[in-house]
This record gives C-alpha cells, sequence and structure tokens, in this order.
C-alpha cells in the first residue's frame, strides 16, 4: 500500500497576493522521500516583502519572470529576468551596461537537499552567475495548492525573522515526442571542441577545451530548458558587495544563461532542436537558438549553426553528460 504524507503551509491573500500567515491548508504528496515533494518545473508569480506592521506585501515594482526546477535525481536549477530591459547600444556592452544586464538577470545551479522535519531545502550552488557569491542557499519551504512559497533565510536562521517570500506555481508536464524525452534530464557539460569544415566534411579538429567544464544545460517534463554555462577561469569575487562596472564586465563575459522552451525536430537531416530563449542574460538577444544534436550513449552533442568567417567555415560542439542521481 502506498504512505502518504501531509505537508502544511498556512494561506492567506493579502492584497490579492498570497502570504504565508494565517488559514491553514494541506497539500498531499507521496511518501517516497523528501525529494518527491519538489520534484517539477515552476514558474515565478510574485515576490513578496514584509512591510513593519509584519504584514507580507507584493514587492514594490514587481516586475519579473523565470523558472525553477527540481528533478528527481536531486538537482535543481533556477532562472529569472526582469522584464523590458534595455538593450546594449552595441554588439559588445560597456561596463555599465554589463553592470545593469547582471542586476537583471539571476541564476544558480547545482545539488539540493531537503529537511523534511525542519522545513528547509538547501540549494547547494556549484555554479551561479554572481562570483564568490553564497554557496548553500537555505529556504524555508510551504506548499499551498499547487504553489511553492520559498522563504530565503535571514541570517538569524529563524524563520518569523525572514522578510522576503518568493512564490511559484507548479507547470503541469506536456505530452513530448519519444525524441524530445532523450533530452529530458540534468546534463554538465564535459568539453567544447572547434573544427573547420570544408565542403560538408570536417577537415580539422580542434583541441579539447575543458574552461567550461561542469556547466549545466537542463531539459524538463514541462518543456522548457534552461542553461548555465560558467567560465572557470576569471571568475572573481567581487570587492564589495555590488560590483564595479569593469567587476561587472568581467563577470559578464565568463557566464552565459538562457531559458525558455525547447522544440526536437527529429525528422530533419540533420536533426536539431531549438531554445526558444524567454530570457538571457544578454538583454535584446531573446529568439530561437538552433542546435544540431547528436546521442552517443549517455552524452548529447550539441552544435551551433557554422559561421564563416575570412573563408573559412568553423563550428562548435559542445558535449553534455547527463548527470547521475545522487
Amino acid at each position: 500500500m502506498r504512505q502518504f504524507v501531509v505537508i502544511r503551509a498556512a494561506a492567506i491573500v493579502v492584497l490579492g497576493v498570497w502570504s504565508t500567515t494565517a488559514m491553514a491548508q494541506t497539500s498531499t504528496v507521496e511518501n517516497g522521500g523528501a525529494r518527491e515533494t519538489f520534484v517539477g518545473t515552476y514558474r515565478l508569480i510574485v515576490t513578496e516583502v514584509k512591510d513593519t506592521n509584519g504584514a507580507w506585501r507584493e514587492e514594490p515594482n514587481f516586475n519579473r519572470f523565470g523558472y525553477i526546477t527540481y528533478s528527481d535525481t536531486g538537482y535543481m536549477s533556477v532562472a529569472t529576468v526582469d522584464k523590458n530591459r534595455v538593450k546594449f547600444a552595441g554588439n559588445q556592452p560597456t561596463p555599465e551596461e554589463a553592470q545593469e544586464a547582471l542586476r537583471g538577470y539571476r541564476g544558480y545551479y547545482g545539488p539540493y537537499t531537503v529537511n523534511e522535519a525542519k522545513q528547509f531545502v538547501v540549494h547547494h550552488r556549484a555554479g551561479q552567475i554572481t562570483p564568490g557569491g553564497e554557496v548553500d542557499a537555505k529556504r524555508f519551504f510551504d506548499f499551498v495548492g499547487n504553489r511553492l512559497i520559498l522563504t530565503p533565510a535571514p541570517a538569524s536562521g529563524v524563520k518569523e525573522e525572514a522578510t522576503r517570500h518568493i512564490v511559484w506555481e507548479r507547470l503541469p508536464e506536456v505530452s513530448l515526442s519519444a525524441e524530445a524525452k532523450r533530452f529530458v534530464g540534468f546534463r554538465r557539460l564535459l568539453y567544447t571542441e572547434r573544427y573547420t569544415e570544408q565542403n560538408g566534411s570536417i577537415v580539422k579538429q580542434g583541441q579539447r577545451n575543458e574552461r567550461w567544464a561542469g556547466a549545466y544545460i537542463i531539459y524538463t517534463p514541462t518543456g522548457h530548458m534552461m542553461a548555465h554555462l560558467m567560465d572557470k577561469e576569471g571568475r572573481r569575487p567581487y570587492a564589495g558587495d555590488q560590483p564595479t562596472p569593469e567587476e561587472a564586465l568581467a563577470a559578464y563575459r565568463s557566464y552565459v544563461g538562457y531559458f525558455g522552451r525547447f522544440t526536437v525536430y527529429a525528422s530533419e537531416e540533420p536533426q536539431y532542436v531549438v531554445h526558444n530563449q524567454e530570457g538571457t542574460l544578454n538583454p535584446g538577444r531573446d529568439m530561437d537558438a538552433q542546435r544540431f544534436y547528436q546521442f552517443r550513449g549517455n552524452v548529447l552533442r550539441l552544435s551551433a549553426p557554422l559561421r564563416t568567417n575570412d573563408g573559412e567555415t568553423t563550428g562548435l560542439h559542445l558535449y553534455w553528460e547527463r548527470l547521475p542521481p545522487r
């Protein structure tokens, strides 16, 4: 017989926004372990702040969207972006533009651990957009219907002293093709490899590059994807709480992040997947990104369309290995 546990949460609506301060509701989950409570992909609904009277209210000028996802294998990823950001004036950002871009995009990834008894989850950040940022991020949690309310732990570690809520809504799984299902899961970058092509054939294969090794790409059963590419070199912590323009530019150049939906075109030759970039670190670069793909056992090879410069046609392979269960 299946066993079930009940997770209790308190909720009221304040100014049309969910809060966690009164009326008890319940959410039932299968007792297959604390991890199963979280498994799924959620979209950001709102963030709340506590006012001087102790009431939870929508954060002023809330204007953000994004997703958080938890896998049944023990990994998580989150990416959010501010709406209506200003595009860069040129192809590359100025230090001040990079500083503004970092303010408008948040992202990190890594394993997670759930403490069901004390009702908190810890996001163990294997990589993040902020160099030298907090590694273990503790979040108290409440499930209210199909919503997940995460409360960043204050310095005291006492939930009642917290001043911020992040409210997420669980997304339904979609009907994926058999080929699209092969993509689903968390993958870690092994290495990249540049090559030169002539008349449809590779004439020069480059050395493998592991500077971006350890980055994550994620495909979910809800039809969404996230990419976090982090250069292991040159990621120096900021001198202060906020980056200077020069520090922001260095951080921007060493991190690539985007998220959105994905579509697989398995009947094409060559086969490819499209990443619909709903949100990116680079403002104004929200677009469809085509990636040719090939599965080799547990490794997914993705390749961007070829580029021709000075008569030479070059390409880049990225090799992603599926992460094992934790």
